[in-house]
């Protein structure tokens, strides 16, 4: 075997010294040729290997870890909200034509002035019923506000609990990423023990094996 290599190969590739470094690239250089001759491969697919970046290998116990939001996802085809829509008050047409149109002009003229008496009869009733609406919105109005403190501090709390959810989540989830890692080492272990087995087992075989040569029982003679 021809002992010159060359010294850039030799600071990328260690090999023994009996292996040729340079035969070996020589047959793949032309392995390549080859491949390109025929039209499998193409000058650039070779410059985008030889130009690659050399990445560290993974690591074998890495457990792919892909998180999806299963405690609040999201629903795109949810159905849109619904729209605030105001009450419409229609009022009834007081004149018309006819006879009845006619009547009812009079009549609206009549109101016209005996308005301000009824006006002055209906006044303690329209004061009470006054006072009644104040007091019916006034106590509806402090209702709210003691819901809505009360929403408040519940809405505070449902968002501190999310944040707990998650984090929990995210903790169980990190755990069982790490339960498998350490399942995998543990299958690896469980190999690597019944190698060593195997092997300690061959060489009791073979130390008996060498003890019988060596120390020959004695003849019964």
């Amino acid at each position: 075997m021809p002992d010159d290599k060359d010294p850039s190969m030799e600071s990328f590739i260690s090999a023994n010294k009996e292996i040729n470094v340079d035969q070996i690239m020589s047959a793949i250089q032309k392995r390549i040729q080859e491949k390109k001759d025929a039209g499998v491969i193409r000058q650039i697919e070779v410059d985008e290997i030889v130009d690659m970046e050399l990445l560290p290998l993974p690591d074998f116990l890495e457990v792919p870890n892909v998180y999806e939001p299963h405690l609040y996802p999201t629903q795109p085809d949810a159905p849109p909200k619904k729209e605030f829509h105001p009450l419409e008050i229609t009022f009834e047409i007081e004149e018309g034509p006819g006879f009845r149109g006619f009547i009812k002009k009079i009549f609206i003229k009549i109101r016209k002035v005996i308005f301000p008496l009824v006006r002055f009869m209906t006044r303690p009733i329209y004061n009470e019923l006054k006072q009644f609406s104040g007091d019916r919105y006034n106590d509806n109005a402090y209702k709210t506000f003691k819901n809505t403190e009360e929403i408040e501090n519940y809405k505070q709390v449902v968002m501190q609990s999310k944040e707990y959810i998650k984090l929990l989540h995210n903790a169980l989830n990190n755990l069982i990423v790490e339960s498998s890692k350490l399942k995998i080492d543990h299958e690896l272990q469980k190999t690597k023990i019944k190698v060593l087995e195997d092997k300690i087992e061959f060489l009791e075989n073979r130390e008996r094996a060498i003890e019988k040569k060596i120390f020959p029982q004695p003849d019964s003679t």
